[in-house]
């Protein structure tokens, strides 16, 4: 809800500029891109839950910072980006902490990935009809309350303390992850894709906010239910990956899932209207999650246990910390070429990276 109200927020005070939010983009993930790794040297050597607990206490401070400057009307568009980037920056310990913690709860499950995926649905569409019902600050106040119950939950889960290893530094931590990858022929090609994927395809945030300002001329309500099908279409997908994840979680179904995300995003060569962009946001959210799911689920299930903040990191940089180099693509192209052009090249580009990556995995498994 709170990722709904600053774009739509950048985008009143830039007055639609499509720039404007590719740079707010890069502000709230270009820390995944440049601390991400980093923090998961730091997820694996304090106990999860506090480092979990820590990113939560922020994320709270920074909704109210938002939330207080928003109703005050002192928020500018500079403001907006320099809290986007100190949230970026927690952000980047949050995405390794959060899953570390889960796996050490409940076990190698998806329990994460649907409530996520559930998260997404109702979230952004409450966005929607929050900020056309009582303004943008209404959904910073409600996203800040909420951390309340996050953190009082979070304090009732016991502290799990680590079993130190030998001492070595974040950049040893860091080449053991990576010569671990580099060895590990699955892993290097579903990272590969992941990259093309997070930079190119991945591009909803930005897009959708622009196209439905400019292409369908309509409100945020509109954008509510865009962002409600395409999170609907998700949570079938992380429903289906747990009732059919066994047969799913393989390489080679899971790059066929970043082939039919590709593919749908392309049929944006044709510029949709608003009820068949509902339908193929449902189409694309249930193979991004199927994909993004997939994907996940193998490196934590390939991931000894001492090496899962850096490797769940390694995921989040390729993933989420790459969408600032996305993001100013996409919004290039969307300047010159209009939103839909954003989306049917990044489908392009995602669906040519799954061919190449699936023929180099048919050709290691032979």
């Amino acid at each position: 809800m709170q990722s709904v109200a600053a774009a739509w927020l950048v985008l009143q005070l830039s007055h639609d500029s499509a720039f404007a939010l590719a740079l707010f983009g890069a502000c709230s993930f270009g820390p995944v891109l440049i601390f991400g790794l980093y923090a998961g040297t730091l997820v694996d050597r304090f106990p999860h839950r506090d480092v979990l607990l820590l990113t939560q206490v922020v994320s709270l401070l920074g909704a109210v910072l938002y939330a207080v400057l928003t109703a005050t009307h002192i928020i500018s568009l500079p403001i907006v980006l320099l809290l986007a980037a100190a949230l970026g920056i927690n952000q980047a310990l949050y995405f390794p902490a959060r899953q570390a913690t889960v796996l050490e709860m409940v076990g190698r499950g998806e329990l994460n990935s649907t409530s996520f995926n559930l998260a997404r649905i109702i979230g952004p569409a409450l966005g929607g009809i929050v900020i056309a019902a009582f303004g943008v600050a209404a959904c910073f106040w409600l996203n800040a309350i909420s951390y309340l119950g996050v953190i009082a939950a979070l304090l009732t889960i016991r502290r799990r303390p680590l079993t130190p290893g030998p001492p070595q530094t974040a950049l040893q931590l860091i080449a053991e992850a990576l010569r671990y990858v580099a060895r590990t022929p699955s892993l290097a090609g579903l990272f590969a894709l992941l990259f093309v994927a997070g930079t190119f395809g991945a591009n909803f945030s930005l897009v959708l906010p622009l196209f439905t300002r400019v292409v369908l001329h309509a409100n945020a309500d509109t954008l509510g239910y865009l962002f409600a099908a395409q999170g609907l279409g998700a949570l079938l997908g992380a429903l289906t990956m747990t009732v059919a994840g066994g047969f799913l979680i393989d390489p080679g179904r899971i790059v066929m899932g970043g082939l039919l995300f590709g593919a749908m995003e392309l049929v944006f060569v044709v510029v949709p209207g608003f009820t068949q962009l509902i339908i193929l946001l449902l189409v694309i959210g249930w193979s991004f999650a199927v994909y993004s799911i997939g994907t996940n689920t193998f490196v934590q299930v390939r991931s000894p246990d001492r090496m899962q903040g850096r490797m769940v990191s390694l995921y989040s940089v390729l993933f989420i910390g790459v969408t600032p180099i996305g993001a100013l693509f996409a919004g290039t192209v969307a300047h010159f070429f209009g939103p839909a052009a954003a989306v049917w090249v990044g489908g392009a580009l995602t669906a040519a990276a799954s061919l190449a990556v699936l023929t180099y995995l048919l050709t290691r498994r032979r």
